[in-house]
């Protein structure tokens, strides 16, 4: 079977998309729990669970900025 090049691309820009389907929930949920315990364990809450969750959906909005970049999407 030919190899397409447009096949090719678009199955990696599937794979890519997938892939951060996936991460960015852990990159928010991930930081949001780190919060949560800090906050837990040192009685500062809501304080450490903001920042951290603030950090997550930083990195998550970046990711999407590199990934949109690299597609095309942005110039």
């Amino acid at each position: 079977m030919a190899k397409n090049d447009n096949g090719d691309a678009s199955w990696r820009q599937a794979v890519a998309s997938v892939g951060l389907a996936l991460a960015i929930p852990s990159m928010i949920a991930i930081p949001a729990l780190i919060g949560w315990y800090l906050d837990n364990r040192y009685g500062t809450a809501p304080m450490w669970l903001i920042i951290w969750l603030v950090a997550g959906l930083i990195s998550a909005a970046f990711d999407i900025y590199k990934l949109m970049k690299r597609f095309g999407q942005l110039k």
